[in-house]
């Protein structure tokens, strides 16, 4: 017991000296984006609503991680170099099981406005195409799809492209895969490359609202199970979609304190 209140005293210790505390954040497209797009809230406002607020202040640290090319979200992880990690919960679960993060807060969700407990996808085209005015009229057209482990964008259209007639894996030339690069997509959608695209709900109104007018919304897919639509009645209380995990290593208080900003 002496030893546990030792240990205990140290890690406090170890806290009061830390100055600055770093979040790992992913969402798609490049790095920059991610900087340019939530610096202002993982970054500005918790440093003025939260680290100005500390004794002694302290700031956070944004930061890009990666899971696709070399990993180093799950290298900081390991390496203790992360306090908090905002990415998708799917990933975030990950880190609960293997590292014993715990979720503090998750982002709410909106489609075309209106407030979901789903994390969805979009088949999308533009509405000056007047040849695609349904999902049948895909059919030999080049669409651009995600991440083929994604569901969001890319099993959930898959689904519903193959129960319209459209085989993806049959007609693989209509395919152009962009990992999870929905802004290049985006692009290639808006210049006429590609005919269609499938992104996660919630992307193009938060990243371009100022398209609404001008792209035609095909077809919002909410997953489900065995006749069940998500988020199933024995889910957790937490929104699908983004969230913001906190490190064992993180002060409990830092961690209160972050969740209530």
């Amino acid at each position: 017991s002496v030893k546990l209140l030792v240990g205990f005293l140290v890690m406090i210790a170890c806290d009061a000296q830390r100055q600055s505390y770093t979040i790992g954040a992913w969402m798609p497209g490049t790095p920059e984006n991610m900087l340019s797009t939530l610096r202002p809230l993982l970054e500005t406002f918790l440093n003025e609503q939260v680290g100005s607020k500390q004794d002694p202040p302290i700031s956070f640290i944004l930061v890009p991680v990666d899971y696709f090319e070399n990993a180093s979200s799950y290298d900081m992880i390991n390496d203790n170099k992360l306090d908090f990690l905002y990415t998708l919960a799917g990933r975030i679960s990950c880190t609960l099981v293997e590292h014993g993060w715990a979720v503090i807060a998750t982002r709410r969700v909106r489609i075309n406005g209106i407030e979901s407990g789903a994390d969805a996808s979009v088949v999308y085209s533009l509405k000056s195409r007047t040849d695609i005015q349904n999902i049948s009229d895909l059919a030999n057209k080049k669409i651009g799809v995600g991440f083929i482990l994604s569901a969001t964008s890319y099993q959930s259209g898959f689904q519903l492209l193959a129960e319209n007639g459209v085989h993806l894996l049959k007609d693989v030339d209509q395919v152009v895969f962009y990992s999870n690069d929905f802004e290049r997509q985006f692009r290639d959608v808006m210049s006429g490359r590609l005919d269609a695209g499938f992104v996660s709900s919630t992307w193009l109104a938060d990243l371009h609202p100022e398209v609404a007018g001008l792209v035609r919304v095909h077809r919002e897919l909410h997953p489900g199970y065995e006749g069940e639509r998500f988020p199933f009645p024995a889910s957790t209380p937490l929104i699908p979609q983004y969230g913001l995990a906190a490190s064992p290593q993180a002060p409990w208080r830092l961690k209160r304190a972050v969740a209530a900003a």
